[in-house]
């Protein structure tokens, strides 16, 4: 009792002093108060006495000294409020069963069951209301009625049936002062003291742990039920935080789109892939390539034009090789060389030149589209989540929906049961609706709520997807371009010698093969043929004319 009240008690019957003052000094227990019936002798409210007094009835070595009846006090009461209430609990208590009543309010714990800190608004009140198992009354003496004292047992608690309706009278009581002290301060009061069942409402209630489970969590220990309760609670928390996260990420997508509405809503349309006429043409490194694709030049003309204008360079360096694009090792460029010598004639000379600046340009087009690879693949990725966050959210939206149309039907259903008291209601007007018809309505709303919210993430995700649409747009568009790109290089190629495009092919790699075939240049070649029906290719290096054995 000393520990319950916050004060120090003599125990006569052990000889011991129990101290738990520090407790009342550090604010863990609000209002403590000891109550009895009118009438009752003044020891009766004095914890000392009351106490030793109820210890010295009881002859018993297994004999019940008291009872312990703990309520829960509704968040937003104030320190006196709730103390107001709990005394008003304890009075009830004392005048029903005609005994003393300590009365001990405590405030909450900072944790929960499960350890984790409560937020304020959450950290309320609870009191235990301590009362003999014996009446106050006049004991009988051989003169009559003399003194008070703690007389007949109160049988009832010890009986199953009859402990259990009182105990059904007390959480009546308790629900009745919960709803008039709420209602008194602008509160919310739609306490009831039944069960989910007994209402008819399709609320799972909360698992509990015991006194002792919440113990050993609130130490540190891992515990079965715990991880149950964690199950139930703690993960759907995180789900919720989770798909909360996506909501608002792509709220900030959306609010950085909105700034470029105008811009994002113009969708450039797909230009048609057609082949440029003959001119310079600009490559991505700021070169300058003069193609003849249109306008076909037989190869021996140019061949000879070409020689002609390398002669010069050739009598001026002293080698008509000494010009040759060279390219790092492992590049495009330098497994072309490998595969495809040099020609040893002057005549071809340039022709050849030409050849590996354009095989140049289009290893810079096939980097080009790896870099597109790898955004397209983020892009296509990225939009795959979105997609399946919206899903997600669609398939809970139906749920929810399930339910809040079933949640409706027991309102109505409530009402058609109970129509005096729907009319009844509707003539106070105001707050006045039974408070079954409260919960159940409520019950409607929170689920009404909680489609706004969904409705809203999933209009969200679908902006979100537009956006994604139109970027992908763009990579299309972007493709196309280097596509493009890469058939008129391809092109030049053919034009300038058929079997370099083979040979090329032959050096590619895997993927710069199937980019190579997607151009539609060349479909297919086998690997160890060589466009030039005068050299065979392998996979060995060739030599350069001249170059040392």
């Amino acid at each position: 009792m000393a520990y319950r009240l916050g004060l120090r008690l003599y125990d006569r019957r052990t000889g011991k002093w129990h101290d738990f003052r520090r407790r009342k000094l550090g604010e863990e227990i609000v209002r403590a108060v000891t109550v009895a019936p009118p009438g009752a002798p003044d020891w009766a409210t004095d914890p000392d006495e009351l106490w030793n007094r109820a210890e010295g009835a009881e002859k018993r070595k297994d004999a019940q000294v008291a009872r312990d009846y703990r309520i829960p006090i509704p968040f937003g009461l104030s320190d006196e409020q709730a103390g107001d209430m709990a005394e008003a609990m304890a009075r009830y208590i004392a005048d029903v069963l005609t005994t003393a009543v300590s009365m001990g309010l405590h405030r909450d714990a900072e944790v929960d069951a499960l350890g984790n800190v409560k937020p304020k608004e959450k950290q309320g009140y609870h009191a235990h209301l301590y009362f003999p198992t014996r009446k106050l009354e006049q004991l009988e003496g051989e003169e009559g009625k003399g003194e008070w004292g703690l007389g007949s047992k109160l049988t009832m608690l010890s009986n199953k049936n009859s402990s259990g309706a009182f105990v059904e009278q007390l959480n009546a009581k308790w629900a009745e002062l919960a709803n008039r002290y709420m209602a008194e301060h602008g509160l919310t009061a739609d306490y009831d003291h039944r069960s989910y069942a007994r209402q008819d409402l399709p609320i799972q209630p909360q698992r509990t742990l015991g006194q002792a489970v919440t113990a050993m969590e609130r130490k540190g220990f891992f515990t079965r039920k715990g991880a149950e309760l964690r199950e139930d609670i703690i993960l759907p928390s995180k789900l919720a935080e989770a798909a909360h996260a996506i909501v608002l990420e792509a709220q900030r997508a959306q609010a950085a789109a909105d700034r470029q509405r105008e811009a994002a809503t113009k969708v450039p349309q797909p230009q048609p892939l057609t082949t440029p006429s003959p001119g310079v043409i600009q490559t991505t490194d700021g070169e300058a390539l003069e193609w003849k694709l249109v306008k076909t030049v037989p190869k021996a003309e140019a061949a000879g034009a070409d020689a002609q204008g390398s002669a010069t360079t050739a009598g001026e360096t002293g080698s008509p090789f000494t010009d040759f694009i060279e390219g790092p090792p492992g590049s495009l460029l330098a497994r072309f060389r490998e595969m495809d010598e040099a020609p040893e004639d002057p005549k071809e000379h340039a022709a050849y030149n030409k050849v590996l600046r354009l095989v140049r340009l289009v290893e810079k087009v096939f980097v080009s589209l790896r870099e597109w690879l790898a955004r397209f693949r983020q892009h296509d990725e990225a939009r795959g989540r979105r997609v399946a966050a919206k899903l997600e959210v669609v398939y809970r939206l139906d749920r929810v929906r399930d339910e809040r149309d079933a949640a409706r039907t027991r309102v109505q259903e409530w009402e058609a049961a109970h129509p005096w008291r729907m009319r009844a209601a509707k003539a106070r007007g105001g707050d006045g609706k039974p408070v079954e018809w409260r919960i159940l309505n409520r019950a409607v709303e929170a689920r009404q709520d909680r489609i706004a919210e969904m409705e809203s993430a999933l209009a969200s995700h679908d902006r979100q997807i537009l956006v994604f649409d139109q970027e992908g747009f763009r990579l299309g568009n972007e493709h196309a371009s280097l596509m493009n790109r890469l058939r008129l290089l391809l092109g030049g190629i053919r034009n300038t010698d058929e079997g370099s495009v083979r040979a090329l092919f032959t050096a590619a790699h895997e993927d710069e093969r199937e980019w190579i075939q997607a151009a539609g240049v060349v479909a297919s070649v086998p690997p160890q043929t060589s466009g030039r029906p005068d050299r065979a290719l392998t996979m060995e290096p060739r030599r350069r004319p001249g170059a040392p054995g």
